[in-house]
């Protein structure tokens, strides 16, 4: 009987552990997460734009670090039909999985003529940049511009997914300088937004040699 007892005891231990994670990661995905709002230090016109996708918030606090990093412009995508929602996060696990690279975006007009480097901010989606930045890339030329990739997740990418995503810029005539990856933790653990900035700012900084000269000049 007591054998009996502590087996289920145990069961229920593992069963509210199961929930709490299932909970806290429905939290995750469902709220938006807050950071500084971005503004450039000069007045003058910058050679480089940041552009981001970010469902939940935590990618554009990444991506905000590096636009400070190279006092870039910072252009944001939305894409209505993964809003912050059941419906939405199934909507965007399932494009994810099926590899699409074309969804509806929307963004302010930009011009990339006006950039000497494009750096490009999403998060992981099924191990592969989420499927609105694959759209923005799509959508665009980039006229042999250098084109650097930041990505954010709590799990892993695949290395030939992040092989297709750098073919597709190169299809549309961009230079693909290489990706970072910041894992942010897992969904029972999570790194601060400052920690996050701080990985971004010194990756960024051992990179150096790879950005165009003018990257961060005006």
């Amino acid at each position: 009987m007591r054998r009996g007892k502590k087996y289920m005891l145990i069961i229920v231990g593992i069963i509210v552990v199961a929930a709490a994670g299932f909970l806290f990661y429905y939290k995750t995905q469902m709220t938006w997460v807050e950071s500084p709002p971005y503004q450039r230090t000069s007045d003058l016109p910058t050679r480089t734009l940041v552009v981001v996708y970010s469902r939940t918030g935590n990618t554009v606090g990444a991506a905000k670090e590096a636009a400070h990093f190279f006092d870039a412009d910072l252009l944001k995508i939305e894409a209505s039909q993964y809003a912050r929602t059941i419906k939405g996060l199934h909507l965007a696990s399932q494009h994810a999985d099926q590899e699409m690279t074309t969804t509806p975006i929307q963004h302010e007009p930009v011009d990339l003529s006006s950039y000497d480097m494009i750096f490009l901010c999403s998060p992981v989606w099924w191990f592969r940049p989420a499927v609105p930045l694959w759209s923005f890339v799509e959508n665009h030329d980039f006229a042999g511009k250098p084109v650097f990739l930041l990505v954010t997740g709590n799990s892993r990418y695949k290395e030939e997914l992040i092989g297709k995503f750098s073919t597709l810029v190169e299809k549309k005539k961009g230079k693909f300088l290489g990706m970072l990856f910041v894992r942010r933790g897992r969904i029972y653990w999570q790194k601060t937004s400052d920690e996050v900035n701080e990985e971004v700012r010194d990756a960024l900084q051992v990179r150096h040699k790879i950005w165009p000269v003018t990257a961060n000049m005006e």
